[in-house]
């Protein structure tokens, strides 16, 4: 069964009004029509299974069946990664939406190749929700500003950041969140050819943990994915209902 965003959805609604982008979605991508079944997520936490009652010309509405409200499962899950070519930092958005990441901090770093747009954060916005959509999840995550690492640093109050490295001997990332326990993780992926001395010193001094992911030297957006399936895999372990 389909599911849309409805942003404006609250959990004692009975009929929803649906217009725009999602209408256009809802009548014209899937053509459903008056009698089909559909779900709808506002992105804060409620999933609801809809009847479409009737549709006009640039609206329709739906009746809510049955709505259903998920908590966020403890501990939480971040990514910060670096702007990337050719839309793969996209592609990290997209994945790690589908995988639970509930929050995505944009990052510059001295061998960032791409720069910010006025537009960067709301094109991650809009693969966010699709995403969000493809998998039937009743979280949209936060899109954060795009900023340095030092300002990601300095300014993270809701995680603890761990970074992934490729140079040295670092521990398994189990193994660093064994040492947190259950507080809320930030991943921090590098860039194509990995963070420069500088940023390596001042994550150090900053008493950021560090891990490997392996022998193999990985892809930002491949690290990215392979971080986030471990850690989930990891909460999964503990709690099997984790979402």
């Amino acid at each position: 069964m389909p599911c849309f965003y409805a942003p404006e959805m609250k959990k004692n609604e009975d009929l929803i009004m649906i217009s725009g982008t999602e209408y256009h979605h809802i009548c014209h991508v899937f053509r459903r029509k008056e009698g089909d079944k559909i779900i709808l997520s506002n992105g804060k936490g409620l999933l609801a299974e809809c009847t479409i009652k009737s549709v006009d010309k640039n609206q329709l509405f739906v009746a809510i069946n049955k709505i259903t409200a998920m908590q966020k499962s403890q501990p939480q899950i971040a990514i910060a990664f670096p702007l990337l070519k050719n839309k793969h930092d996209s592609m990290i958005v997209e994945k790690l939406t589908e995988l639970g990441v509930k929050d995505f901090y944009p990052i510059l770093t001295e061998r960032t190749v791409r720069k910010s747009s006025a537009n960067t954060k709301e094109k991650f916005n809009n693969v966010a929700i699709a995403a969000m959509k493809q998998c039937d999840n009743a979280f949209l995550p936060v899109i954060h500003k795009v900023q340095s690492l030092t300002e990601l640093i300095e300014e993270m109050k809701d995680y603890i950041p761990v970074a992934a490295l490729e140079i040295g001997k670092h521990e398994a990332l189990d193994q660093i969140v064994a040492n947190y326990k259950k507080k809320s993780i930030c991943i921090i992926i590098g860039p194509e050819g990995g963070f420069d001395k500088k940023e390596i010193e001042y994550l150090q001094k900053k008493n950021v943990a560090t891990f490997t992911l392996g022998n193999h030297i990985l892809r930002a957006e491949t690290a990215a994915i392979t971080s986030v399936s471990q850690l989930v895999g990891t909460y999964l372990q503990n709690d099997p209902e984790y979402y």
